[in-house]
C-alpha cells in the first residue's frame, strides 16, 4: 500500500493508556486477561474523550481488542460518531505463566526471572512469555501501517502500558532497552506527530486532562 502522507503534512498519533482495572490497583499480571475498567473509571475515560474529541478531522480510532482498552476508547468514538476498530498488534504483552498472578507470587517462585524483568527486561526470554522484542516488532509494525494507510488526520490509539512504551521506542527509533526508562499512566494520553520526516515524539505520558484525584 503507497505512502498516503505527502510534503508538509503530519499525522497527529495520539497513543492512550486505557483505563484502571481492578488487577491494576491490586497489583496482578493482566497479560491478555480480558478484564473492563473500574466503575470509577468511567468519567475518566469520558475526560479523555472531552479532550481528544476536537482532534482534526477525520479522526481514526483504533483499540487493543481487549476490553480495558475498548472501554476506554468507547465514549470518545461515541462523541464522534466513528466506528471503534481494532487491531491484535495493539494488545498488551502476552504474560504466559505469569498473567493473572500477583506480582508478590511471580516474584517468589521465578526470583531470577521477576528480576532480570525489573533490572533489564529487554533480555528476559521465559517459556511461553512474550519478549520484548517480539511486542516491539509487532508495535512497530502496527504504527508503520498506521502511517502508511491512514486517510486520517488524526488516530487516537487505545492500548496498554507496553505498547505504549513501544509506540514511544518506535518514535524515537531505539529499541526495548528504554523500557524501564518510560512511565505510563492509566488513561494518560502521549502524542506523536507523523510526517514524511519521519515521528516525532510531541507528548509523553500527559495527564493534564485527568480529575484532580485520578491522576
Amino acid at each position: 500500500m503507497g505512502q498516503h502522507l505527502v510534503m508538509g503534512e503530519s499525522l497527529v498519533i495520539h497513543v492512550v493508556r486505557h483505563g484502571r482495572t481492578r488487577s491494576n490497583r491490586v497489583g496482578l499480571v493482566m497479560g491478555w486477561a480480558d478484564e473492563s475498567i473500574e466503575p470509577d473509571q468511567h468519567d475518566v475515560a469520558d475526560a479523555v474523550a472531552a479532550r481528544l474529541a476536537a482532534s482534526p478531522a477525520p479522526v481514526r480510532i483504533v483499540s487493543s481488542p481487549l476490553a480495558r482498552a475498548r472501554d476506554t476508547a468507547a465514549p470518545l468514538a461515541a462523541a464522534l460518531s466513528v466506528d471503534l476498530e481494532t487491531d491484535d498488534r495493539l494488545g498488551e504483552l502476552h504474560q504466559g505463566p505469569w498473567q493473572g498472578l500477583a506480582e508478590s507470587e511471580v516474584a517468589r517462585r521465578w526470583p531470577l526471572e521477576w528480576s532480570v524483568w525489573r533490572a533489564a527486561p529487554e533480555t528476559l526470554d521465559l517459556d511461553g512469555r512474550e519478549t520484548l522484542k517480539a511486542l516491539y516488532a509487532r508495535v512497530v509494525d502496527a504504527f508503520d501501517d498506521l502511517v502508511r494507510s491512514s486517510d486520517a488526520a488524526t488516530v487516537v490509539v487505545f492500548t496498554h502500558d507496553a505498547v505504549v512504551r513501544a509506540a514511544v521506542a518506535w518514535t524515537l527509533r531505539v529499541g526495548p532497552a528504554t523500557y524501564r526508562h518510560i512511565d505510563v499512566a492509566n488513561c494518560a494520553i502521549t502524542t506523536i506527530h507523523a510526517s514524511t520526516a519521519g515521528p516525532r515524539l510531541v507528548a509523553l505520558n500527559d495527564t493534564s486532562h485527568l480529575p484532580g484525584g485520578k491522576r
